[in-house]
């Protein structure tokens, strides 16, 4: 795999930005035990969305995604977008019109980036999987599969959870959101209106204070019929080492990915 950062000035935000991608690259050489492959662009691509209290470097330093992307037809493109739950707040900033139209518009100028809806992918953990819900949801034309991995999966009910137990917390995501949570913010309703409908994935552990949220999302779309994947483990929390064996499983089950042939 090939790795950049890109440092750019986003029109959106008003301010310098950056996003860290993984590329394929074609070589015997990795010494990665992988056999060797020939990539042919444009990539199918996955947006990697990190957590309220990381930024675009954290899934490279918390987990193996470079090691585990080697040898797949894949781009992996990790973004940064601070506190701001991917959303366009109440104070001004833009996030989600960021996330969804100017950082793909960019990139395409760049990148070799599939533009193809079964080539366009969506993760993340924690508040980085309501990102990549919402990613994917209202915009389910360019989207065939999103996953969230312990997500704070944004709806009134989960304002209101004793969790958010942290006045500061609180006082932060009002200033997100507003008093009350649009439509359009709400993972909930989402699910509703998406057409054509992504396909799922949805994890957490169950020592999670997020756990309840994830399993409620999980009803609620295969009440409207939704092709998810739902995984529950009761030994984790909160915590990188439950997300970086999860990315893994992410990566095998993107449409049309498979996993790299091991040299014999």
């Amino acid at each position: 795999m090939a790795l950049m950062r890109l440092d750019f000035f986003s029109e959106v935000l008003g301010q310098q930005t950056y996003v860290n991608v993984l590329l394929p690259q074609n070589t015997t050489g990795e010494g990665r035990g992988w056999q060797a492959a020939s990539f042919n662009p444009p990539f199918p691509v996955l947006y990697l969305l990190h957590g309220l209290s990381d930024n675009q470097d954290m899934w490279l330093r918390n987990t193996s995604i470079e090691r585990y992307t080697a040898g797949r037809n894949l781009a992996v493109v990790m973004p940064t977008t601070d506190r701001g739950f991917y959303t366009d707040t109440t104070y001004g900033l833009k996030h989600f019109t960021y996330i969804s139209e100017e950082l793909p518009s960019l990139l395409k100028q760049y990148l070799p980036l599939s533009e193809r809806r079964e080539d366009n992918y969506a993760a993340g953990l924690s508040m980085g999987g309501y990102g990549a819900f919402k990613l994917a949801l209202r915009n389910p034309e360019r989207f065939s599969f999103a996953a969230s991995l312990s997500g704070a999966l944004m709806t009134e009910e989960m304002i209101k959870m004793e969790g958010i137990h942290n006045p500061k917390l609180r006082r932060e995501m009002s200033t997100v959101f507003g008093e009350t949570l649009k439509p359009e913010d709400d993972i909930f309703r989402l699910l509703e209106t998406a057409s054509p409908k992504p396909k799922l994935f949805v994890c957490c552990g169950m020592k999670d204070w997020l756990f309840p949220v994830s399993a409620a999302m999980r009803e609620h779309a295969l009440k409207l019929g939704y092709d998810i994947t739902w995984q529950a483990d009761e030994q984790y929390d909160h915590e990188w080492g439950y997300w970086d064996l999860m990315i893994q499983k992410v990566l095998d089950m993107l449409p049309g990915q498979t996993k790299p042939a091991q040299r014999g």
